[in-house]
């Protein structure tokens, strides 16, 4: 058994919550939002990322990131969460180029600017970096590597698997009142599918009476035999239960037995890159992304906004479908509909224990096999303990 790493007002402590923002979030590379929703000139996604408003935007063919917040007041440049629209503040109609220096500014003459201020009026940038078609942003004037945050076989499976998204994706968000860190725990922690996702997600998994699941059998993947491009992909064992943990071992990829029946939209795709099993990537510090049979793909997104309270996004997609078959709305639909059952079958238990831990001294046991939610706890001090940070 292994003594917990975390004390419980690591979950529910303000103190806490303020060192996340500035040297979790504020340091690493965080997910912004997917090149699908991001294809067409204006087209951008709005977020909030570490406390931040940030905004991605296609301008002139280039994804770029600023703050969203106008030079003038700071009205945001874009309310909508995503969509298509000029680089133009809605509030008094400034508008800026590509770069985020001004363009131009209605009624000008009122503003008694000179040409030096308006030259020198530029929005607020961020480092923006696609990995696939995943986008990431950093917040910091001086990011780090994005080698140094994850492994090069979990960039790989995201460059590799991209090519098979299909453009149309389905996004919602929601509120809950739990802690990020319990909801990236709870994606390393696969001995819960088993209780917890009983009717759901359990059932489409070969699971051995050891309580582990089963090890791929599948012979139709287009991604991990040998001979494609990831055959030589080394998927997560256990963490090492001491020692100093490397940031890029915090995030985890795996990837198990899912026995294959065709569904009655399974003739719409192209052929999928990974029937046969399931596929996922942890991705640290707050986003779950996997694959099932390679046919349809999720990605979740737990976005800290107060000790004890995220924002949760979700998105759904599939593969690739054939040449001639008209987008399926109604699938992607369905297929959101399962996958939020998912989340709410975790959302329930996670928020029951954000309260007990709100009351508790000290969190119980650990199993061996939680090495990983272990080692997670243990970067989590190393980087924003006293003696850590010293």
């Amino acid at each position: 058994m292994i003594e917990p790493a975390l004390p419980p007002a690591c979950y529910t402590d303000d103190k806490w919550f303020e060192l996340e923002q500035h040297r979790i979030f504020g340091r690493l590379w965080l997910f912004a939002g997917l090149t699908q929703q991001l294809a067409t000139e204006n087209s951008f996604v709005a977020r909030e990322l570490g406390g931040v408003p940030v905004l991605v935007q296609n301008l002139g063919g280039e994804l770029r990131a600023f703050r969203n917040s106008c030079a003038h007041r700071g009205m945001p440049l874009q309310v909508a969460p995503c969509g298509t629209r000029r680089l133009i503040c809605p509030y008094h109609g400034w508008a800026y180029n590509d770069d985020g220096s001004l363009r131009g500014v209605p009624n000008a003459k009122i503003y008694n600017m000179c040409d030096a201020t308006k030259e020198s009026i530029r929005l607020q940038s961020y480092a923006l970096t696609t990995v696939g078609n995943f986008v990431f942003v950093n917040l910091s004037p001086n990011p780090l590597p994005i080698a140094e945050q994850f492994s090069e076989d979990l960039l790989r499976i995201l460059r590799e698997v991209s090519p098979y998204f299909a453009p149309d994706v389905s996004y919602t968000h929601f509120a809950c009142n739990y802690d990020w860190k319990l909801n990236f725990e709870n994606v390393l922690d696969w001995n819960h599918a088993q209780f917890v996702h009983s009717q759901t997600l359990a059932p489409l998994l070969q699971i051995e009476s050891s309580g582990t699941f089963s090890a791929v059998e599948s012979n139709q993947s287009k991604l991990f035999l040998e001979g494609s491009p990831l055959a030589d992909i080394v998927f997560s064992g256990d963490a090492p239960l001491a020692g100093k943990v490397a940031l890029k071992d915090v995030s985890r990829i795996g990837r198990s037995s899912m026995p294959y029946s065709a569904r009655w939209f399974s003739s719409l795709f192209e052929e999928p890159c990974d029937r046969g099993a399931f596929f996922a990537c942890n991705i640290f510090p707050n986003v779950n992304f996997g694959s099932i049979h390679g046919e349809s793909f999720y990605l979740q997104q737990y976005v800290p906004t107060a000790a004890g309270r995220i924002d949760y996004h979700s998105w759904v997609f599939t593969t690739k479908l054939k040449a001639r078959v008209p987008p399926q709305p109604h699938l992607l639909w369905g297929i959101h509909h399962a996958e939020k059952r998912v989340i709410d079958e975790d959302a329930v238990l996670l928020t029951a224990l954000q309260k007990s831990l709100q009351a508790a001294d000290s969190i119980g046991l650990m199993g061996d096999h939680e090495a990983t939610l272990h080692a997670m706890g243990r970067w989590y001090m190393q980087e924003l303990s006293e003696e850590g940070a010293a």
